[in-house]
């Protein structure tokens, strides 16, 4: 991809001061993701490379990265047979160390031990909050809902439709899952249990029991993605 983007005309830069991302494969599109929530990266647009549910397929991707470059830097990227989808990027508060940390597909609270039950406390944005016991919580946004959270039997969320909530392993036979609006209060409701925070697949610590950690919407990112045409 480096030397189709280099025949295409574009200046490989600092992702500071570029007008667009180009992230082979899922780690790196993480990682423009977050880039792009903290501000270490300029909010442009991002064409994911890979087989993921919203990636380019890399023969495509180079295929296309002329049209890509040359319509850089306006607020529109018109491609045949690539689109401009619009997804969140999630800041992460509260877990009791100060750090604010961002997550592009998901956010979850799992009991250190295996196999553990441990029960939380799920807040949302208009006032509701439920309670559940199950080996942990998963957050995620329309990027990740298909991963993880969907392994545990949460909803498959298109983007702009909300962030995917699904408890892990319930300790109950009709388990309930949600779909929020913009984000959400899990909070550690049981001390016997230690429950490890972990973001976009790497753990970040332990929540201490009665901490309510907010996930709310930091930034949205616009990804290249494939039209149904081409996908």
């Amino acid at each position: 991809m480096r030397s189709a983007a280099t025949a295409a005309g574009a200046r490989l830069t600092d992702p500071a001061e570029s007008d667009g991302i180009v992230a082979v494969g899922d780690p790196a599109l993480r990682d423009a993701a977050r880039a792009v929530a903290s501000g270490d990266a300029r909010p442009v647009p991002v064409l994911s490379v890979g087989d993921g549910r919203h990636a380019v397929d890399a023969t495509l991707a180079a295929d296309r990265l002329d049209a890509v470059v040359a319509g850089l830097g306006g607020s529109e990227v018109s491609v045949e047979g690539l689109s401009r989808v619009t997804h969140p990027v999630l800041a992460v508060e509260g877990a009791g160390d100060g750090r604010r940390r961002f997550a592009a597909v998901d956010v979850a609270f799992v009991t250190a031990t295996p196999a553990r039950i441990s029960e939380y406390e799920i807040a949302f944005s208009d006032g509701e909050s439920v309670s559940v016991r199950a080996d942990g919580v998963a957050v995620a946004t329309p990027l990740g809902s298909d991963g993880y959270a969907a392994a545990a039997d949460g909803p498959v969320v298109s983007p702009g439709g909300g962030l995917s909530v699904v408890p892990i392993s319930p300790f109950t036979t009709r388990p309930d899952t949600w779909v929020a609006t913009d984000g959400v209060r899990v909070t550690v409701k049981r001390e016997e249990e230690p429950v490890a925070l972990v973001v976009d697949g790497t753990r970040r610590g332990t929540v201490e029991p009665h901490r309510a950690v907010r996930i709310e919407v930091a930034a949205t990112v616009d990804l290249l993605s494939p039209t149904t045409e081409t996908g």
